[in-house]
């Protein structure tokens, strides 16, 4: 028995252990929030139109007229050339930032650490790229899961774009409701 005790001991530490990772380690696994979960957590967060609807008592022309409204808007939003000239001239500073920074680390860096800082942007890239199409492919199948129902004399809310609670959520400032 005094032989074998140690070796219990041992065990029991190891199996406890075993435990203690297992359990941090899956509670991050389960837990863990997806990067676009963690920002749509930091948006403001405006109701459904079926909250909406509900809790204003909405009629179905109401809510048709305003479904009008939000595609308008998408429109408007789309094709407004202001927003246009903004979102190009906000991405060509993002460019000349990004183009400054890495000139920054390159200087800093020697040739064999530029040409592996190289690669690992072009696989980030690559990465990024390869999670875009998969998210792409992934909302295009939930729309495809998802069409619109007609149920009784109410039809199924149609979420927009531009939708409060729509795919994209809400954006700041252009919907105060």
């Amino acid at each position: 028995m005094k032989k074998s005790t140690p070796w219990i001991i041992l065990t029991l530490v190891l199996v406890f252990a075993a435990g203690i990772v297992g359990g941090v380690m899956g509670e991050r696994w389960w837990f863990a929030k997806k990067p676009q979960d963690r920002r749509l957590a930091n948006a403001q967060h405006y109701p459904s139109r079926d909250k909406w609807t509900k809790d204003l008592g909405l009629t179905a022309e109401q809510q048709e007229k305003i479904r009008e409204i939000f595609k308008k808007n998408d429109e408007r939003m789309r094709n407004d050339e202001t927003i246009k000239e903004l979102r190009a001239a906000s991405n060509k500073r993002f460019a000349e930032i990004r183009e400054q920074l890495r000139k920054e680390i390159d200087a800093v860096l020697t040739p064999e650490q530029k040409a592996k800082n190289e690669a690992m942007l072009k696989k980030a890239q690559e990465e990024r790229r390869l999670e875009k199409e998969k998210r792409d492919k992934q909302s295009e199948s939930q729309r495809n899961r998802n069409p619109k129902k007609e149920t009784g004399n109410e039809k199924e809310i149609d979420r927009g774009s531009g939708d409060p609670g729509g795919p994209r959520g809400g954006h700041s400032g252009l919907y105060p409701y």
